[in-house]
């Protein structure tokens, strides 16, 4: 029988998944819930008392078994801190040492209430990882506690040095009916920092038997982005379902452009299409929230992440595998092991067209936007309308490491004036306010070269993407605190910047300025500010 904490059930399920099972354990009463799972667990368990001799006896057993992790369970409290000593030692050999601390409930830290301290991050600058694992009490919960002992897991496999797992634990601790371990989802990892992939039996056989595989492209620089095409136009060409955003970059091409659905968002916002058996992510962010809903939904079979970091990314709550790798290189292997046959199919479901929204300023400026422009987006309701109906070549940017609205002019600036490309930002008029510095330099006043920067303010006057939430409006404060709706023009700062401004209240004005402020020849500064009965 096992302890009825689902925390602790988890971490000793995925530990014997790991191939953990040797464990230093020294006497206590808070960690007694652990030490009986990994006894009922038949993990081979050694006993020592003293936690400073018993980290560095662990230490001992690691080089015996010739480098195998093997973990150290102490109780809480000053106890932890006897463990110091052999943790540093573990992080500088470096050795797979798992150090497991049972812990009090976090609301009592500080409180007066024995044997309680602050254990979180203790080992701080001597583990590889640390994590602290809450007592679940609802799925999201348990898949929050699932991913960061997978986090530890994947850090010990990859980095050989030590890692931290602390388990809080409350009363009653001492309940031991659960017949059997849960069978958790233990994430696998293939390949290292020197790209070399082989892939389990296991997980090919995944792939080729796969009947509804798609490909989620999140952000990629374009040189990254550029390295894929070629695998993922000979995937798309056989019929493989390939999702892309704007921010990918792999728009460039323009036959991959004609084989890649980058309008899913719209597809999903009518229904929901056949769910896949195989998803294969790679890139960054991914601005839809519809894809991230609809892939949460239910639990993927098979989840592929490929980057070369040794992070634990779980967006879609279903990870099942990580592959370190280039994703131009793990694209090619796909290439030669999905089956192809049927796949097509799959991919018609995601092709039903819709009545795209009408954006008559963005239709008319990507319909006359040359390949020679490369644009930058501001976050927010900016980089989603674009994502609605961008389908041009141009090279896109945006800050969606952290998806603030700070910096946006900035990072545009100054890409401008360091490769002297005409330049084309996409802004709302708080982000734009806000970064509104970003033109008092001699960067922009001294019109530094001959390449164009243009800036498109859309003022809506406020936050626009607050009023996608219908509950939030009932605020009495929504308007003044948190849409922040104003009445500010550009004008003044743009003239004070010796930007050549230009404005428009209604579409005729905004036809008559478009083709002026797009002039490609002249290298002022110039700013376009399209109020909302503009689009």
């Amino acid at each position: 029988m096992f302890s009825s904490k689902l925390n602790i059930q988890q971490l000793t399920s995925l530990m014997l998944k790991s191939g953990i099972d040797t464990v230093v354990v020294c006497p206590g009463n808070r960690n007694a819930a652990l030490v009986h799972n990994f006894h009922a667990a038949s993990m081979t368990c050694y006993e020592v008392t003293d936690e400073r001799s018993a980290g560095f006896f662990a230490l001992g057993l690691i080089e015996a078994n010739g480098g195998k992790p093997v973990a150290v369970c102490c109780t809480s409290g000053s106890a932890v801190l006897n463990l110091a000593p052999s943790v540093s030692e573990a992080f500088y050999r470096p050795l797979p040492l798992m150090v497991i601390t049972a812990d009090r409930p976090e609301m009592w830290i500080g409180q007066m209430d024995g044997q309680t301290m602050d254990q979180t991050n203790v080992f701080s600058g001597f583990v590889n990882k640390s994590v602290s694992l809450p007592e679940p009490s609802n799925e999201d919960e348990r898949w929050y506690c699932n991913r960061l002992i997978n986090e530890a897991l994947v850090s010990l496999r990859l980095t050989r040095g030590p890692v931290h797992v602390n388990v809080r634990i409350s009363e009653p601790m001492f309940d031991f009916s659960s017949r059997e371990l849960p069978d958790e989802r233990l994430v696998s990892v293939y390949g290292d920092s020197c790209g070399d992939v082989r892939l389990s039996d296991r997980l090919t056989d995944v792939i080729k038997t796969s009947s509804r595989p798609m490909i989620l492209v999140g952000q990629m620089l374009p040189e990254t982005a550029s390295t894929c095409v070629r695998a993922l136009k000979k995937l798309a060409e056989r019929g493989v379902l390939i999702l892309a955003e704007t921010l990918s970059n792999v728009h460039v091409d323009d036959e991959l452009r004609q084989l890649v659905r980058y309008d899913f968002d719209d597809v999903l916002s009518h229904g929901e299409p056949a769910r896949p058996d195989l998803l294969i992510t790679f890139g960054g962010h991914v601005v839809s929230k519809r894809i991230k809903a609809y892939l949460r939904k239910e639990t993927i079979k098979c989840h592929i992440h490929v980057d070369k970091n040794s992070n634990v990314v779980d967006t879609y709550m279903s990870l099942t595998d990580k592959v370190m790798s280039e994703p131009s290189d793990f694209l090619d292997l796909l290439c030669d092991l999905l089956p192809f046959d049927g796949l097509d199919d799959y991919r018609k479901s995601w092709s039903a067209t819709h009545v795209k929204e009408d954006m008559p300023v963005l239709s008319r400026l990507f319909g006359e936007l040359s390949d020679e422009w490369t644009l930058h987006l501001a976050n927010s309701s900016t980089v989603r309308k674009v994502q609605r109906i961008f389908n041009n070549k141009n090279t896109v940017y945006c800050n969606r490491g952290i998806n603030g609205i700070e910096g946006s002019v900035s990072s545009a600036v100054g890409f401008w004036a360091g490769t002297k490309k005409p330049t084309l930002l996409i802004v709302g008029d708080l982000s734009f306010f806000y970064d509104q510095n970003a033109l008092w330099n001699n960067y922009v006043r001294a019109k530094i070269h001959d390449a164009p920067l243009r800036i498109l303010i859309i003022n809506n006057g406020g936050g626009e993407i607050f009023y996608n939430f219908p509950s939030l409006r009932e605020s009495p404060c929504f308007d003044r605190c948190v849409v922040a709706s104003h009445d500010t023009s550009a004008k003044g700062i743009a003239e004070e910047c010796g930007c050549i401004y230009y404005k428009a209240t209604d579409i005729l004005e905004f036809e008559r300025c478009f083709y002026d402020f797009m002039n490609v020849k002249s290298k002022d500064v110039r700013i376009f500010e399209v109020f909302s009965k503009c689009y």
